[in-house]
């Protein structure tokens, strides 16, 4: 049966539903405060780092429910098969990642440009 989850990340209340026992749930979080930390010490704006923010907690928790998976069935004998194709995902969402962080990037350059213009124009009045 899936419960009602609260979680609050970095001054933000995230709420979603799981079946996942409270130790995967701590473990999440706390993937997820140490990429917001990193995200802070790159210092992106705001709205860069909001859009950062809920995807890296999306990522975070498909990466550790895969991995969990993987060490799971490695206890038990798995299929090579299984194995490359769970190793398979987690490659393509580390990869899904990474293009993330681009287009943050991105976003984040074309904030900056905009802002600058807008800047300029208020000083050509």
């Amino acid at each position: 049966m899936s419960k009602r989850v609260s979680l609050n990340v970095d001054g933000g209340t995230v709420v979603m539903l799981t079946e996942a026992p409270q130790e995967r749930i701590d473990k999440v979080v706390k993937q997820v405060e140490d990429l917001i930390n990193l995200v802070r010490r790159k210092d992106l704006s705001l709205s860069a780092n909001m859009v950062y923010r809920y995807v890296m907690i999306y990522m975070s928790d498909q990466i550790v429910e895969l991995q969990e998976m993987i060490d799971a069935a490695e206890g038990g004998n798995p299929s090579d098969k299984e194995s490359i194709n769970l190793r398979k995902e987690i490659q393509s969402l580390r990869q899904q990642q990474l293009q993330w962080e681009g287009r943050v990037g991105q976003l984040q350059e074309l904030l900056l440009e905009k802002n600058t213009q807008i800047q300029e124009l208020k000083a050509a009045k």
